[in-house]
């Protein structure tokens, strides 16, 4: 199976690797957000840092499902 099915099938669902992945990165953002403040530099590059901590959660979740093919 291709790598576009591969992401086909974490996006719908098909595996839970994504889905608690993503909520790690959103367990963490809210974390640093906490510890950085509101008025902090969250407020100014908090999206790059959730983009990353995502960006890693679908990475290792590609890479497992390749591994299982």
């Amino acid at each position: 199976m291709s790598t576009l099915g591969q992401l086909r099938k974490l996006i719908l669902g098909e595996t839970w690797s994504l889905p608690i992945g993503v909520l790690a990165s959103l367990g963490i953002g809210a974390l640093i957000r906490a510890i950085a403040g509101p008025d902090g530099w969250w407020r100014h590059g908090g999206g790059f840092v959730l983009f990353g901590l995502v960006a890693v959660a679908l990475t290792i979740s590609l890479a497992s499902a390749l591994r299982r093919r």
